[in-house]
């Protein structure tokens, strides 16, 4: 199997990859560890799949206390940061003769029992990577930076040996702020209801809302709905356009190093 190129160990190549990226932190995963359902694994994007490299980077203050213009700029920096690093490790990756995905935010969206979801879950794999934990919000908790870290992925067919075995975890408190924060009352034991959530209901038109639901669930129609959402979704596929549940959450008074 063949290796980043150079270096002899392919793990310390790929810290000194992502050094000087304004990436915050990385794991590398044995993708047999990634509990995804069928349709959702590594191996669904890519059959051959042998390692999952999770990164991401801290969300600052200005996405969530700045003004409209200092909010896109952040969304837009974010953005751009996992995008880049994604996309040249995965051309790293297969200049070198591995297969490889790049795995970005959210978009593009498809429909699964009724529900969007994204290509991968990211914070699912983060979790079974043991790169964090999720707490009632749905939102990965980092044990350094929070729940205010930003994440894409790169998979590859290539065998690369895991990261160390993390220690001890931040763990939800079962508190219940994101639930009382949330102004939808969209949070109920630890599952967010998509027809509520302001991060999904915002790209439909209220009126259109009811409608759009019940598309959603049809065979065929659930394809124009996604079509559309991804069409307008993919320029705000970062910056949440309600953050209440992150920032009532104890993990969220975080600050970058």
């Amino acid at each position: 199997m063949s290796t980043l190129p150079p270096g002899d160990d392919p793990q310390d190549e790929i810290g000194r990859f992502f050094a000087g990226r304004d990436i915050d932190a990385f794991c590398i995963a044995d993708a047999d560890r990634i509990m995804a359902p069928s349709g959702r694994h590594p191996r669904n994007l890519l059959p051959g799949c042998r390692t999952v490299i999770l990164f991401g980077t801290f969300m600052t203050d200005r996405l969530f206390s700045g003004t409209d213009e200092e909010r896109a700029e952040e969304t837009r920096r974010i953005r751009a940061v996992l995008e880049s690093a994604a996309i040249a490790l995965r051309d790293r990756l297969t200049q070198s003769g591995s297969g490889a995905e790049a795995i970005l935010p959210s978009f593009p969206l498809k429909v699964e029992g009724g529900r969007l979801q994204g290509r991968l879950s990211l914070k699912h794999c983060a979790a079974d990577a043991g790169f964090g934990t999720i707490g009632d919000n749905t939102l990965l908790i980092h044990p350094v930076y929070g729940n205010r870290l930003a994440l894409a992925a790169v998979i590859t067919d290539q065998q690369i040996i895991p990261s160390p075995a993390p220690g001890v975890l931040p763990a939800c408190t079962h508190c219940h702020r994101c639930e009382t924060a949330c102004p939808e009352h969209a949070i109920h034991d630890g599952i967010v209801d998509q027809t509520r959530c302001r991060n999904l209901t915002d790209y439909v038109p209220r009126i259109l809302r009811p409608l759009t639901w019940r598309l959603m669930r049809g065979r065929w129609s659930a394809g124009v709905v996604i079509a559309l959402l991804n069409s307008v979704g993919t320029h705000l596929a970062i910056r949440s356009s309600c953050v209440a549940c992150m920032t009532a959450c104890p993990h969220f008074n975080k600050e970058r190093r």
